[in-house]
């Protein structure tokens, strides 16, 4: 017997779907909670000949994907940017469509904004949220 990954249902047809970066078997109606997952072809030709790397040959480092991170004091920037705007967080809210309770939340570090909503707070406050991260190292030492 076969079962749904995500409901744990008896599943007689399953379909491979990707939710959140990882592969389910999943039934029919769970798999619209994710993207159809089709496994990358390698051709044939390549996979015959897996040439290793010369030993002379330097392997490239591997260096950080992403040089901007959240800038530390992002609730303290947050802040002075809406004040000094003169916008209460319900009228920012209003302005950006979102909660105020999520603006107060970022405003008090309880919360950090994620990628999309920090650039939608730099674009309604004209602030930067994302520094380089060697910067933000310098930050956290201070």
């Amino acid at each position: 017997m076969s079962y749904c990954e995500l409901c744990g249902k008896h599943a007689a047809e399953k379909k491979m779907v990707v939710v959140d970066g990882t592969v389910f078997k999943v039934c029919m109606s769970c798999s619209k909670h994710g993207k159809p997952y089709t496994p990358s072809q390698v051709p044939t030709a390549a996979k015959k000949k897996k040439a290793a790397p010369a030993p002379t040959q330097r392997q490239a480092k591997i260096g950080m994907a992403d040089d901007l991170v959240l800038d530390p004091e992002f609730p303290r920037l947050i802040r002075e940017a809406r004040m000094k705007k003169g916008v209460t967080h319900e009228q920012l809210g209003m302005q950006m469509n979102e909660k105020a309770n999520l603006l107060r939340r970022f405003e008090t570090g309880s919360l950090k904004p994620d990628e999309l909503f920090a650039k939608k707070l730099e674009r309604h406050l004209g602030i930067k949220l994302y520094v380089s991260a060697s910067a933000a190292a310098e930050k956290e030492e201070k």
